[in-house]
């Protein structure tokens, strides 16, 4: 007997545990259909994130550091006036040319086999680069082009920084309804197991919902961080942070939404007895009520045909 309660005991906890993760999974799932492999969103979260102002200024930094190379007196001198008109111009129609080439490229790296690596393209954008830096140190363009070592592109992210998930997030596509079925049906059935008790079974069950969510929402902090890192220039780091969390954001929306009705069914499932006694007053009153209003409209018809 003993036996059985310990075994029994085992096979809740494994089918509460892995119905949460795979409660988590298909979570993932449908944020990689909708983020990753839906190109309308991905292009949007993307672009957003490198026209945000700490992006561009990230990108004009390590432009500016790499024209002004081996030249730190002037780097001092013009490095942060540089910098500001480099930032400006990066958000005019012609950086918008080099934006749109990254969002193209990036989509490739998340969903491709072959990945290159991301590039910034400059070419568009060079001749202004040169203008701007001449401007600011009295030199003419042609001086500024031949002296500073303004690259075509510089790299954002190489193509061998991560290995290769293509495979595993196209598998995550086929396997998501499975996911979806499988995390339903496990803590269904844990709570069928535990039906003598299932008020205990249904608030274990909410509490691990919440705790997927929690750890949903702790992938904000935790991940962009280790992504930056790995951006080969120091000052692009806050390209691939801003890029990360963009990304991010869509997910720690679902997880809110999780969170949001598993509280609310919680609460309506704690409060089961008190909404069906209130449902039955309700209709215990509505009874006698209609019956009276009935009984008087048979009434004044009879005293209508009597007169008549």
């Amino acid at each position: 007997m003993a036996q059985r309660q310990k075994i029994y005991k085992y096979l809740t906890v494994a089918l509460l545990l892995t119905g949460a993760t795979l409660l988590f999974f298909a979570q993932s799932a449908y944020w990689v259909n909708h983020t990753i492999f839906n190109q309308e969103n991905f292009s949007h979260i993307t672009t957003t994130a490198l026209e945000s102002q700490s992006s561009r200024d990230a990108i004009a930094t390590s432009v500016v550091n790499t024209a002004l190379e081996n030249r730190p007196i002037l780097q001092k001198t013009i490095g942060s006036r540089a910098i500001s008109l480099t930032s400006g111009l990066l958000g005019s129609d012609l950086g918008s040319q080099a934006i749109s080439a990254i969002t193209e490229k990036t989509y490739a790296y998340a969903t491709a086999k072959d990945r290159e690596d991301i590039k910034i393209n400059l070419q568009a954008v060079k001749s202004s680069l040169s203008r701007i830096i001449s401007l600011v140190q009295g030199d003419d363009v042609q001086s500024a082009l031949s002296q500073y070592k303004i690259p075509d592109e510089i790299v954002l992210l190489r193509s061998n920084a991560f290995p290769d998930l293509s495979g595993a997030v196209q598998l995550m596509l086929w396997i998501g309804p499975l996911l979806w079925l499988g995390a339903i049906g496990l803590l269904a059935l844990y709570v069928y197991l535990g039906r003598d008790k299932y008020a205990k079974q249904v608030y274990v069950v909410g509490a691990a919902i919440i705790v997927v969510c929690f750890i949903g929402l702790a992938t904000r902090p935790f991940i962009p961080p280790p992504v930056a890192a790995a951006v080969p220039s120091i000052a692009l780091r806050p390209v691939a942070e801003n890029i990360t969390v963009g990304f991010l954001t869509p997910f720690q929306t679902q997880m809110y939404w999780m969170l949001g009705f598993t509280l609310v069914a919680l609460l309506v499932f704690n409060q089961r007895f008190n909404i069906l006694s209130l449902l039955k007053s309700f209709a215990t009153k509505v009874g006698p009520q209609e019956k009276a209003e009935s009984t008087s409209r048979s009434k004044t018809k009879k005293a209508k045909v009597a007169s008549k």
